[in-house]
């Protein structure tokens, strides 16, 4: 059983995966999951042509690999973003999504999640600019960033 309550995934978080888009954090939001036991965070943050981007990771440890097996079904028929398919090397199971939209400018989302055992985790990358981010870039600095998250969890 995963333990992923009281985790400070704002501080625990590598942005290093990030360095290339030069983006700076402007706030941190540590608030948990809504309606779970977990942890995550909200990075709010600018690119150097100032455009919006963000970052949520979240850690969630539900009481049974059932309830982590619902909740992880729930993310995909509610998340509004277009399938990517399946993602290898992390939990049990995990997949990734797309969405690209126009809010002022172009705005390129990925959201990547896995699930292991009673434990979901979620991280989704949204960056903005004058064009589109390849779906390819982001995906795999979200991947990095959810490896890097899974690990991290202590087993209870």
């Amino acid at each position: 059983m995963y333990d992923a309550n009281n985790l400070d995934l704002c501080r625990r978080t590598d942005l290093a995966p990030l360095a290339d888009l030069s983006v700076r954090v402007a706030r941190t939001d540590p608030k948990p999951p809504l309606a779970r036991q977990g942890s995550s965070c909200l990075f709010e943050m600018r690119t150097a042509d100032d455009h919006q981007a963000n970052l949520l990771v979240e850690a969630s440890s539900l009481t049974s690999a059932e309830e982590a097996g619902r909740l992880y079904a729930a993310t995909q028929q509610v998340t509004g973003m277009t399938a990517d398919g399946p993602v290898a090397e992390v939990g049990e199971e995990a997949e990734g999504f797309v969405k690209r939209s126009e809010p002022g400018f172009k705005y390129t989302e990925y959201m990547v999640h896995a699930r292991g055992a009673n434990l979901v985790v979620k991280v989704w990358l949204a960056v903005g600019g004058d064009s589109y981010l390849p779906k390819e870039v982001l995906a795999a600095k979200a991947l990095a960033i959810l490896k890097a998250t899974f690990t991290a969890v202590p087993h209870a």
